[in-house]
């Protein structure tokens, strides 16, 4: 691999970071916890010189349960007051022997109780505790024994406000990202469902030709065959009748599904695997084809959905992996038609981002369409990332 090929790889390892779950992972938590404690020992061994029991467990009960601050907000909100509550005992009462360690995890309580809750509500909490603050050192009463009780009161609301406001923005940033989910989600539906109306047209068209003769030669059979008896004469009419009731049927439902999806539908004939190199010549950039096993007539189902699997990864390295070489190898197997289509592009940056070449149009419609077009045959399809880069397209579809 080269230097180029490793760079590209790492880019995609970093693109691919999800920071949220790292954020998110209870492993921080506890990283978190243990070491608010550890610094809170440590502040507080400085300023009284020991640690004292009442120091210590007042230490651990105001740091450690962050462990638990996502699972149980408001026990560890209660847990934290109680422990800053001892150290105001050990202390002697000064406010301002609290270490900056259980300050800050006063703060991260605070935080993911206001996340826990609604917009409203926490800014009414915001300001609730604030007031609180404000309130505490009149008790204590050291507004008069030390003069840096007004800024550290008013240090204390802007870092509420400011936890307030952090968790507001993240309540926003959820929100947008619900929204954007759910209409991704509706895009791909929407995809999914024009894309089945087309493929039920073709399909349409496949059916529709051999039941149309199954109905022509159904009536043209007493008049070809002479001497036929009555009930054969009856028994090819009703045969005729019910071919042409099934075609109107047909034609019925395909009317259903675009009237559903609002899918438009051209009228030409539909391309087969005879008409792959004309839509190799069309992508204008390198393309090998690879025909494995020997090359046989194949159900018309199955042409069309190999032509229509072939033009649409040829569409996405087109779009996006521009310029690269891509391969096209057609093995011929006694009941199944394997499709293998890869480009060597730089591959997708990110899964599921809209620059993944897997994408192809608006919420993965190149990827439903031939997935649903597998399917639909009975048979199998998978894309991914090659290992060195680029894009791999495969697809089984049986013959019989």
């Amino acid at each position: 691999m080269d230097l180029t090929a490793k760079f590209d790889q790492a880019e995609r390892k970093v693109a691919g970071l999800d920071l949220r779950r790292i954020i998110e992972s209870p492993f921080l938590d506890i990283a978190v916890g243990v070491g608010l404690f550890l610094l809170a020992l440590d502040q507080l061994g400085a300023f009284d010189g020991y640690l004292s029991l009442l120091g210590t467990l007042s230490a651990g009960l105001a740091t450690l349960p962050q462990i638990f601050r996502r699972r149980m907000p408001l026990v560890v909100v209660g847990l934290t007051a109680l422990g800053a509550l001892g150290l105001l005992l050990s202390v002697g009462g000064n406010l301002f022997g609290l270490s900056h360690p259980v300050y800050a995890s006063g703060l991260l309580s605070a935080y993911t109780i206001f996340r826990h809750v609604s917009r409203g509500a926490s800014w009414l909490l915001c300001g609730v505790t604030i007031c609180g603050v404000a309130i505490v050192p009149v008790l204590l009463g050291v507004w008069s024994r030390f003069p840096f009780a007004m800024p550290f009161v008013l240090t204390t609301a802007a870092a509420l406000a400011a936890a307030a406001f952090l968790a507001d923005v993240r309540r926003s940033r959820t929100e947008i990202r619900q929204v954007r989910a759910d209409n991704v989600e509706a895009l791909r539906e929407q995809a999914a469902m024009g894309e089945r109306a087309r493929i039920a047209r073709e399909m349409h068209d496949v059916v529709a030709h051999s039941i149309s003769l199954i109905a022509v030669r159904a009536e043209a059979a007493p008049y070809t065959l002479k001497d036929l008896p009555d009930p054969v004469k009856a028994e090819f009419a009703e045969i005729a009748t019910a071919a042409r009731e099934t075609l109107g049927e047909m034609r019925r439902l395909l009317g259903v599904l675009r009237a559903d999806s609002g899918a438009e539908t051209a009228l030409d004939p539909q391309p087969g695997l005879e008409r792959v190199r004309e839509l190799i010549e069309r992508h204008g950039g390198e393309v090998d084809l690879d025909i494995v096993g020997e090359e046989r007539p194949l159900p018309q189902a199955v042409d069309v959905s190999a032509y229509r699997i072939i033009q649409e990864c040829l569409a996405n390295a087109r779009t996006h992996a521009p310029g690269s070489r891509v391969s096209i190898e057609l093995a011929y197997q006694p009941n199944l038609l394997a499709i293998r289509v890869a480009d060597n592009g730089p591959g997708p940056a990110q899964a599921g981002s809209p620059n993944d070449p897997a994408q192809g149009d608006v919420g993965g419609h190149g990827l439903i369409g031939m997935r649903e077009r597998a399917l639909a045959l009975d048979g199998w399809f998978s894309a991914e990332p090659g290992p060195n880069g680029g894009f791999i397209v495969r697809a089984g579809l049986p013959t019989e």
